[in-house]
């Protein structure tokens, strides 16, 4: 099987992103109408919908050393519809909402332009404007989620290595993928070169 073009694993990786994009955007709009529903629910006091949306104090965290202090706490709670599955929980505060809902815009944007490189990988000439542009795209918010996050971690003084390193890897790729962007365009300038000589 071929790697790149048509009919390739290119093609097939970009059906697989697609479908992660999809499902990363359903999730992304589902916790930003989740915490539209909690706030009327905080501002109300409302019921609504309390088994999907939980708002308490308590909802259902274990006690350990990390939750025992948080114990009083508002905290979130949102499941799946129409199910007990957890898609997401936290303290209800305005850092931790906007924290988790840029999150989820940061891996929906990188699925879907995962997914137009890979798409655009699989056409019959691969070296091309649309593949330049969608790599460029990829490698500045690769480059920006890195940047905001080192900074991040130094400014709140954040103590998780593993942390740091995820950001650092962000930076990293958004670099690697800065130089497959030249290489793009250099086999873009070698292409016409070439068509015009022939």
């Amino acid at each position: 099987m071929k790697i790149i073009g048509k009919n390739s694993l290119s093609q097939y990786i970009s059906y697989l992103l697609f479908v992660l994009f999809t499902i990363i955007a359903f999730n992304l709009v589902y916790e930003i109408i989740g915490h539209g529903i909690l706030f009327y629910k905080y501002k109300t006091g409302s019921t609504i919908l309390s088994d999907t949306f939980v708002l308490a104090n308590d909802v259902g965290w274990s006690k350990n050393k990390w939750t025992i202090p948080m114990e009083n706490l508002l905290k979130f709670k949102i499941n799946y519809p129409f199910s007990e599955i957890q898609m997401v929980t936290g303290i209800y505060a305005p850092n931790q909402i906007i924290h988790n809902i840029l999150g989820m815009i940061f891996l929906s944007l990188f699925f879907f332009f995962s997914y137009r490189c890979f798409k655009e990988m699989s056409a019959d000439q691969i070296f091309n404007q649309n593949a330049i542009k969608w790599l460029k795209r990829f490698c500045f918010l690769n480059l920006i989620i890195g940047a905001a996050g080192i900074f991040e971690f130094f400014y709140f003084k954040m103590n998780s290595v593993y942390t740091l390193l995820t950001y650092f890897f962000f930076a990293f790729f958004g670099i690697i993928i800065l130089f497959i962007v030249e290489f793009f365009k250099k086999g873009l300038a070698l292409q016409i070169e070439n068509d015009l000589t022939i």
